[in-house]
């Protein structure tokens, strides 16, 4: 849908702003009932898969929307009626200099100006062509049973609920229904990945917009929403160079890189969405850690090692770096080696690091032993951890949960289609508050994860969202 450069206010010790990028292409949706008659959608049922190669050579992987509606005359009488598909017509290549809700302020400032209706209040821009908006890339299609059919495009209205805002258009043609006649109608049209980032961080977003299937009669009977998740893009994972969890809203079942939503007898009120969180790490070329200064400046405990190492990492550089404990080991392990310029024996690279390579001899002073040999206890500790957190079942979450969940916001009902999931998800939810005050956990099992995440620690408050534990308790109650 849009592409555009924002310059965003970026806060930390070492910096005030940098630019952030942002891909938006067409949202799958509901079809809509756009003239009046007496007709339902009995099933509904969207594949949203890879469709091969990458969108204007760039790395956003190319997706197919294949989307099947089952319609049914409810009346003995004829049915004649214009349906709708509403879409934004730009198509990840155009301009702009403002995000979503600077475009709702500059909207409601300019109709307040002007004595106008409120924006989202007006209606469909009747008879005007929208043809020449359409992109060739775009290649939406109409059958009606089986059959294609053609469809003329339409400008229309901004809509903030149907989220259509910059260019949006409506794809329109006519259906008849004979008395009681059940019609199959399938939409496809090719899309891909909204995207957004901003210095080391990025998300990558396919979203179902299923409230426009509110227009038709009843509720819809049965709704299914598949999403492929393309070998592009990665799978919740922590290493040294990567961060990466998946969040989403509904209550989707996820197995493997398949997401399938499944609702019954339902009314539209929300809408669903699907994203890839990542955040580089050492592998971010501005991060510009200096070994030298670390290795004075972090406190070399037991006690405070882990939370001096992390302030570090968050502090000390361009961009800040949300470790766990196990990168955050890695790296204290490594400083020794670091500092002399030399290539440390657990593997952390040297060109993650300002300093320049050259000596291969370097000394190990008792000093660094004595060092690193808190360093290996603690080590010991995370590796217990680790086999605790694994036999509990919470091993998988570490990576959302270590993020902070910065670029998403924890939901309760998130694995509420999968229950055993769901049970060790809203374990780790209810400590989240006692975590982020830096209060100790009561619970050993979940003591141990939050001691992996890196940045919980006793006696020490966090930056971090979350929700309060008396409503976890409550949702569980439920």
């Amino acid at each position: 849908m849009r592409y555009c450069f924002l310059i965003l206010l970026v806060f930390s010790t070492a910096s005030l702003s940098d630019s952030a990028m942002m891909y938006e292409f067409p949202d799958g949706r509901t079809v809509a009932m756009i003239s009046s008659g007496d007709i339902s959608m009995a099933a509904e049922s969207v594949l949203i898969q890879p469709a091969g190669g990458t969108w204007d050579n760039g790395w956003l992987p190319n997706m197919q929307v294949r989307c099947m509606f089952e319609l049914v005359n409810n009346t003995d009488e004829e049915q004649f009626i214009s349906v709708g598909f509403p879409l934004d017509a730009k198509y990840g290549n155009a301009y702009t200099a403002m995000d979503e809700e600077m475009l709702f302020e500059e909207l409601s400032r300019s109709c307040s100006e002007e004595e106008r209706l409120p924006w989202q209040n007006e209606m469909v821009v009747q008879g005007l062509d929208a043809a020449e908006d359409i992109p060739e890339e775009l290649d939406f299609r109409t059958f009606v049973n089986g059959e294609e059919i053609q469809v003329y495009y339409r400008k229309c209205a901004l809509s903030l609920e149907d989220d259509i805002l910059w260019r949006p258009v409506v794809a329109v043609w006519k259906m008849h229904f004979d008395p009681g006649e059940t019609t199959v109608l399938e939409n496809t049209y090719n899309t891909s990945w909204d995207y957004f980032g901003g210095g080391p961080w990025n998300s990558s977003t396919v979203n179902y917009i299923l409230t426009s299937g509110g227009t038709w009669s009843g509720p819809i009977g049965d709704a299914v929403i598949t999403l492929i998740v393309p070998e592009e893009l990665s799978e919740p994972c922590l290493n040294d160079t990567l961060l990466s969890f998946w969040h989403w809203t509904g209550t989707p079942v996820v197995d493997g890189r398949t997401v399938t939503w499944h609702y019954r007898e339902f009314e539209p009120d929300e809408n669903i969405s699907f994203s890839v969180e990542e955040s580089i790490h050492l592998g971010f070329w501005e991060n510009g850690i200096n070994p030298e200064r670390m290795y004075d400046s972090i406190t070399w405990t037991e006690e405070d090692l882990q939370r001096s190492t992390v302030e570090y990492l968050n502090e000390g550089n361009f961009w800040g770096i949300q470790s766990d404990t196990r990168l955050t080991l890695r790296i204290a392990e490594a400083l020794p080696w670091l500092i002399q310029g030399a290539v440390s024996p657990n593997g952390i690279e040297l060109h993650y690091f300002s300093v320049s390579e050259g000596n291969t001899n370097p000394v190990i002073t008792p000093e660094m032993e004595d060092r690193l040999a808190i360093v290996h206890g603690l080590q010991d500790q995370m590796e217990t951890n680790m086999r605790t957190c694994e036999d509990a079942g919470y091993l998988e979450f570490l990576p959302m949960f270590v993020s902070g969940l910065s670029q998403a916001e924890p939901v309760l009902g998130m694995y509420a289609g999968m229950p055993e999931k769901e049970m060790k998800y809203l374990d780790l939810l209810e400590y989240l508050e006692p975590a982020v005050e830096g209060r100790f956990i009561q619970d050993a099992e979940v003591r141990s994860f939050y001691e992996l995440t890196g940045w919980y620690s006793q006696g020490n408050a966090a930056n971090r969202p979350f929700i309060p534990s008396s409503e976890v308790v409550t949702y569980r109650g439920n």
